[in-house]
């Protein structure tokens, strides 16, 4: 009889909210409540408080439209002017639609757009439009699933006398129940300058990032009493994991503030064990640019947590101490399967991988990018080793010592179990690594290898495309820094190289020297590029030696149109042009001591004139075409 009961007053009540409702629909997941206008969506505001749209939550109290759903019909271009409610443990489903926002209420708390969700959901929504005296869309997510929302929206931080404060998703802090996932926030944050200034998409954070992207840029505005907190995903990751998140965004600390605290995943990565937090299959490419920051990292300021398969294409240019995976390694933190193709500067401390070693493991990770101290570790790992003789591992680094001229550590290189070792190019690319770095990485010919999960990211592979400096042996070779030879790139994955200066000239993967100083190479693979940086200090063969010879003459040298052969007195029956692959381009009958031959056609680069004589006796001269 109590259970014949019990199905009347639920079917009751269900019956009664699509009697009374504001909204067509049951608000059932089989038929929700409809939004077709703004004032749909003032609804769910004055409806908050009404019994029936509430029900017992995941705390233990009632949270107005738990189990209730709704559905976005189409865009809402009428501007929704203040929040839709308080709480919320309902589902709202966005369908693809936005709505348009114009929030200006001397009242911050009513410039957001839930005040708190609490086990509800939230999904394939975008938000237009103005927020401001705003402190972000979610007073707080303490429960719950937000999945695809897209901000796009222009903000103006909530400030006061002393404050100014912005969190883009969540202003508050997050209980490890929530998830955000494949979220995409277009919006800059510009931060004016106050004592204390905060800022970031996510205030803590005890939950899970799953596929989230960044492309806003963060600018703060400083004075000498400021004392900054900003940070791109979290201010710090208590419990949980950021996954498969990327960062396109630049932080910038405008002035010289008292103190800054500036992060792009996370400030503090605090897990006691690996379970307990995460940074996994992460991307960043944006710069920092900061003064006053102790320490900074791309995806810890501070480890004891876990981060593996993430790469950094950014430049984290510091005060202090920088890593270009983490700033400071603690007893519980690991890092593995890194690579970091940024340039790191610092003026205190600054490794390519790890800045400052205090326990933790450093395994199977790749430096590819100058720093301004070292490349791999930025202090002696000694003491670290002595301090934590039972927990501290570190094996399997590598750096490629002729695009970083750098030392390893302060130790120099570290060749137990290879904990810190430069190698040539040719000994890290294609599969050259794989017994020893393992499953992990990605590998393939022409390129570096990349974290595993990350292979397919046209950032990742500009950053693993290497360029081939010439070399002898182990000890005899070019570097970025000495370049007097010819060298290769690659072009795997349809990459495009151009130089800057007019000093190499490309074809296909031969790269060819033509004049002395520094050179700036640049690769490209759609929307992203990476820049190498040479010294040229010789060339294999000084193009005026060449071509101008005992018995023979080219001219002009280089040249566009043509070039000119006079051959006195050396007796010639054919000529031939090659490329400095050897593949024959030309051949022709010399008929007399002054030849002009049409080059129009060729693609710029360096070339081969091959002249024989009667009895097949070759001389060989070089020649450019711009």
């Amino acid at each position: 009889m109590k259970k014949t009961i019990s199905i009347i007053t639920f079917l009751f009540i269900f019956s009664s909210l699509g009697l009374f409702a504001q909204w067509q629909g049951a608000g059932t997941e089989e038929n929700p409540f409809k939004i077709f206008t703004v004032d749909d969506l003032n609804a769910i505001r004055e409806q908050e408080d009404n019994p029936l749209y509430s029900a017992l939550g995941p705390f233990g109290y009632n949270v107005p439209y738990t189990n209730i759903h709704f559905e976005l019909m189409n865009n809402i271009e009428d501007s929704l002017t203040q929040k839709l409610c308080s709480k919320f443990g309902g589902h709202f489903h966005g369908k693809g639609h936005f709505i348009s926002l114009n929030f200006n209420n001397s009242d911050y708390y009513l410039n957001n757009l839930i005040g708190e969700v609490i086990g509800g959901t939230i999904d394939s929504l975008r938000l237009e439009g103005n927020m401001f005296n705003s402190m972000g869309i979610f007073g707080a997510a303490d429960v719950g699933e937000i999945d695809n929302l897209i901000c796009n929206v222009n903000f103006t931080p909530f400030v006061n006398e002393l404050n100014a404060k912005l969190y883009v998703f969540s202003a508050g802090s997050s209980a490890d129940g929530v998830i955000f996932k494949n979220c995409i926030n277009y919006s800059n944050i510009n931060m004016p300058a106050k004592k204390y200034i905060h800022c970031g998409l996510f205030w803590g954070f005890a939950g899970n990032l799953e596929g989230m992207i960044n492309y806003g840029d963060f600018n703060v505005e400083t004075t000498e009493e400021s004392i900054v907190e900003a940070h791109v995903f979290s201010e710090f990751l208590s419990v949980g994991t950021i996954k498969n998140c990327i960062n396109y965004g630049n932080v910038t600390i405008n002035g010289i503030p008292h103190t800054a605290n500036v992060s792009l995943f996370t400030s503090v990565s605090s897990g006691f064990s690996f379970d307990d937090n995460k940074i996994t299959n992460c991307l960043n490419t944006g710069n920092v640019y900061a003064k006053k920051v102790d320490y900074l990292g791309a995806f810890a300021n501070l480890n004891a947590g876990w981060i593996y398969n993430c790469v950094n294409t950014g430049r984290l240019i510091g005060d202090k101490i920088a890593g270009g995976i983490v700033g400071e390694n603690y007893e519980y933190g690991l890092v593995e399967n890194c690579l970091n193709a940024g340039y790191i500067q610092g003026d205190s401390i600054v490794g390519g991988i790890v800045a400052v070693n205090n326990g933790g493991t450093v395994k199977n990770n790749l430096s590819l990018s100058r720093t301004s101290k070292y490349s791999v570790f930025g202090d002696s790992i000694s003491n670290s080793q002595q301090q934590f003789p039972d927990s501290l591992m570190f094996e399997n680094n590598f750096y490629d010592k002729q695009l970083l001229t750098q030392m390893s550590s302060p130790q120099g290189d570290i060749l137990e179990n290879n904990a810190a070792k430069g190698l040539l190019t040719t000994d890290i690319t294609g599969f050259a690594l794989q017994e020893i770095l393992g499953d992990g990485w990605s590998y393939a010919e022409g390129r570096y290898p990349i974290p595993l999960g990350l292979e397919n990211d046209s950032m990742a592979l500009v950053a693993a495309t290497p360029v081939y400096l010439h070399f002898e042996t182990e000890d005899d070779y070019n570097h970025v820094d000495s370049v007097t030879k010819d060298f290769t790139v690659g072009l795997e994955n349809s990459v495009v190289w151009n130089e800057t200066y007019g000093r190499v000239s490309f074809d296909d993967e031969y790269a060819s020297l033509l004049s002395l100083g520094y050179e700036n190479l640049v690769v490209n693979l759609g929307d992203y590029k990476k820049e190498v940086y040479i010294n040229i200090l010789d060339i294999e063969t000084s193009i005026m030696e060449e071509s101008i010879t005992k018995n023979g003459i080219i001219y002009p040298n280089p040249a566009s149109e043509f070039i000119n052969i006079k051959l006195d007195g050396i007796s010639a029956d054919k000529l031939e042009i090659c490329d400095i692959s050897g593949k024959l381009l030309l051949s022709q009958t010399i008929t007399n001591n002054y030849q002009q031959i049409q080059i129009k056609d060729l693609k710029r680069g360096m070339y081969f004139l091959k002249i024989y004589d009667k009895n097949q006796n070759i001389k060989t001269l070089k020649f450019v075409k711009n």
